[in-house]
């Protein structure tokens, strides 16, 4: 069996639970563009099913009567209204890591294993999520961030992963993902890597069957118990 010599993160929902901090966000600039659009959490929950918040607006304006012409440049403009909402949301305080992160991130500097936070959202998402945890968790821990602007594809393509284990200078068979979503752990799986799902609050009735592990949280997922994942099969938490 390989070495295990990185861990990836694979989505700002692994790190801090902010899914309803972000339904919230896109109703906001719904209001704000007069689209009269209102995502609950049954719709929310659904529409995570496809990665990234500009391909959810546009799967749901197809869904609809066309209140306004759904253009290119409207999506655009909404996403980029809802990330600024999201982003003054989480200045007030209203996130935390969640449990078990900070000790395994730190568990795992302390030994020489390297950290990664490996997504397809916008640099400007993973900032907003950098300031909001300052004081709580150190972005500075992570040896690589990957963001859309560095890949081709988002999420579920192999892309955002193949591109951090190029950077980690790593093989599939030496790192592990975690992952909080099916359709992100399909993009690890695509590039070869073992995979821990903890579902976030949103995504906890989804099918994680590809995954090795399935744990509500990262508490008492020491370092030893990620190495012994890797090839592995899922194992029921």
């Amino acid at each position: 069996m390989s070495q295990l010599k990185a861990v990836i993160f694979g989505a700002i929902g692994v790190i801090a639970e902010t899914s309803d901090h972000q339904r919230r966000a896109f109703n906001a600039a719904f209001a704000e563009a007069g689209l009269g659009w209102q995502w609950d959490m049954a719709t929310y929950r659904r529409l995570l099913a496809i990665n990234g918040g500009q391909a959810r607006i546009r799967a749901y304006a197809e869904e609809q009567p066309p209140l306004l012409p759904v253009t290119e440049a409207l999506v655009r403009d909404l996403h980029a209204r809802k990330t600024a909402i999201y982003a003054e949301t989480l200045q007030s305080g209203a996130v935390a890591p969640r449990a078990g992160v900070v000790t395994l991130i730190e568990q795992c500097r302390s030994i020489g294993i390297a950290v990664a936070f490996c997504t397809s959202t916008s640099r400007d998402n993973v900032d907003a999520i950098r300031d909001a945890l300052v004081g709580q968790l150190d972005f500075a821990a992570f040896d690589t961030i990957v963001t859309i602007d560095k890949i081709e594809r988002v999420k579920p393509a192999p892309d955002a992963y193949l591109h951090c284990l190029a950077a980690l200078g790593l093989g599939a068979d030496e790192a592990i993902a975690i992952e909080d979503t099916p359709v992100s752990m399909a993009s690890a799986l695509a590039a070869g890597l073992a995979v821990i799902a903890t579902p976030g609050a949103m995504t906890d009735d989804q099918d994680f069957s590809g995954a090795a592990l399935v744990v509500p949280d990262l508490v008492g997922v020491s370092f030893d118990r990620l190495g012994s994942l890797i090839g592995s099969h899922r194992i029921a938490a």
